[in-house]
């Protein structure tokens, strides 16, 4: 396992090694997003993103940009449902500059009245666009379909409405309350060790102090970056309903939901499993739908697993003639999947494939330290490279297709369809109009999960 060390006023670091890297990543992981949000505080999280960039007490907009851009790195940020993120990648000989920049950003940013003004409009306008992009707003309303009235549906960037409402003192506040070093979590990966990333780290957090030793965390502590406003297990609506669009396509989604428990082997098992249903090109509704019969352009499936709930859903891009065929074919093939399972030579491909492109993946440190943040924000600890690897590889048939019993079988799934869809598809499939709840149409859409700076 890697160890999780604390770090002074109650933060925690989790790190691996890599000898022989040339690259060092690391991210500053706060246990807050989207679903967490007060009424009144809607986009609040994703505002906070924004203006990280926008100056701290050392550093001007421009001199944060430019101190990373100057040694060839990237600076980014991001905001999902369930947490928010500022990571940075430099060469690896330039890694006290990566941690002194994230530290600057995550809680000496000033908030400055102007700045909050312009970049209000910003947001405001990365909404609008958001609007523009079909793929977005057809999400935006399959969320909605799925989890109505829930905090999972809410959109990461909120409305404008909620931006006209926020002052600069409210954000500012939510920031300071929010964004404590009692709820930071980092993860890295480059070739430093993590006790070395730690005494630099708590120098920075305690502001020029003796740092002292890093200490792992006591068995059964409640560390902060574990601690989250009430989340709970959405309820998920299987409902057949759709919502018109003047575009040339349909965007059509059919999706479960698993409620927890979840362990690491139950994500391994249904990577594997997601690969061969409709993840890869060589999967059954890849090779069924696209190849053999020619319904559509693009074809895929998809999961994400958190601590409340597991989504899974297939998607695919249609035309309307051909939409009532692929949608019965799509049924076909998962049903059958929920009756047979995989083919011992199937399972055998999905564990190849999941473990050849883990070790793919291994080559990018930034791939590597979000790896971390991902199982250590799931359950509070994270295995090395090389134990995941072995999870991967020990996967067989039987618990594959007792991941595959569980997803799909007599278990009726959601669909939804959005674009340009005739009265006399909907009424073949069953779907019903969409109650958007007044101004759905015209939200943005959670883009997959991740509401991108700029």
């Amino acid at each position: 396992m890697i160890p999780t060390l604390r770090l002074p006023r109650g933060a925690a670091l989790a790190a691996e090694r890599v000898e022989g890297a040339r690259s060092f990543a690391v991210g500053f992981w706060f246990p807050i997003g989207s679903r967490h949000e007060a009424p009144h505080e809607r986009g609040f999280v994703h505002f906070v993103e924004h203006m990280t960039f926008k100056g701290t007490g050392r550093r001007s907009p421009a001199q944060i940009s430019r101190e990373i851009d100057r040694v060839g790195g990237y600076l980014n940020a991001f905001t999902d449902r369930d947490s928010i993120c500022i990571h940075c990648q430099v060469p690896a000989t330039r890694w006290k500059l990566a941690l002194d920049v994230l530290a600057d950003m995550a809680f000496g940013s000033v908030f400055r009245q102007a700045d909050f003004e312009k970049e209000r409009e910003v947001i405001v306008s990365e909404i609008l666009s958001s609007r523009d992009d079909p793929e977005e707003r057809s999400n935006d309303e399959f969320l909605a379909s799925i989890w109505p009235s829930d905090p999972l549906a809410r959109k990461i960037a909120g409305e404008p409405e909620d931006l006209r409402r926020a002052s600069r003192d409210s954000l500012y506040r939510f920031y300071l309350e929010e964004f404590a070093p009692s709820r930071l979590l980092v993860t890295a990966s480059g070739p430093l060790s993590p006790e070395e990333l730690a005494q630099e780290l708590s120098g920075l957090l305690e502001s020029g102090s003796a740092p002292g030793r890093p200490a792992p965390l006591e068995a059964g502590s409640a560390p902060g970056f574990l601690s989250h406003r009430g989340e709970s297990t959405p309820a998920f609506s299987r409902s057949r309903t759709y919502s018109r669009a003047d575009m040339e396509q349909v965007h059509y989604y059919e999706a479960l939901q698993l409620d927890p428990p979840f362990s690491e082997r139950d994500y391994y098992a249904l990577a594997a499993l997601n690969g061969a249903l409709g993840e890869a090109s060589s999967s059954r509704l890849f090779l069924s739908l696209r190849e053999d019969r020619g319904l559509c352009y693009s074809v895929f499936s998809s999961f994400a697993m958190s601590r409340t709930e597991c989504l899974w859903m297939a998607a695919a891009n249609v035309s309307d003639l051909q939409l009532p065929a692929l949608a019965g074919e799509m049924d076909r093939l998962l049903d059958e999947a929920a009756l047979g399972g995989l083919e011992p030579t199937e399972c055998e491909d999905a564990v190849a494939r999941l473990v050849g492109s883990f070790d793919l993946a291994l080559e990018d440190t930034d791939f590597r330290m979000r790896r971390i943040a991902r199982q250590v924000l799931f359950s509070g600890a994270a295995q090395s490279a090389e134990e995941a690897r072995e999870s991967m590889s020990s996967l067989g048939l039987q618990e594959i297709n007792a991941a595959c019993a569980r997803l799909l079988r007599g278990r009726e799934r959601a669909s939804f369809a959005y674009g340009g869809l005739s009265k006399r598809s909907a009424r073949a499939l069953g779907l019903a109009v969409a109650k958007a709840g007044g101004r759905l149409g015209d939200r943005l859409s959670e883009a997959k999960g991740a509401a991108r700076r700029g």
